[in-house]
């Protein structure tokens, strides 16, 4: 609930961010070209993959272009903030980009 909460509340902030969905701890953030055609952006969630990944945290794309977030049953509220804010500035990166 915690990391959807934060999910969602980032994704009212971006402009590549379309949905965030997910049942218990596998969660979902599809990255898309823009908001107004919600058009799929595989090549920008690769690199948020990417991005994420060379600062230590493994997230993986799944489907067409949706960030997989899969915490382990006994991740701390310290590492989540940690994590979040890696894939946040990953996010925010490619936007600053586009």
């Amino acid at each position: 609930t915690y990391i959807m909460k934060r999910l969602e509340e980032f994704k009212e902030k971006s402009e590549i961010v379309g949905d965030v969905r997910g049942k218990g701890l596998m969660i979902g953030m599809e990255i898309v070209e823009n908001k107004e055609n919600k058009k799929p952006a595989p090549g920008k969630a690769n690199e948020i993959m990417m991005r994420s990944w060379k600062r230590g945290v493994a997230v993986i794309t799944c489907g067409v272009s949706t960030i997989r977030i899969v915490p382990p049953l006994n991740i701390t509220r310290e590492l989540v903030d940690s994590a979040l804010e890696i894939i946040e500035d990953s996010v925010k990166e490619i936007e600053k980009e586009a």
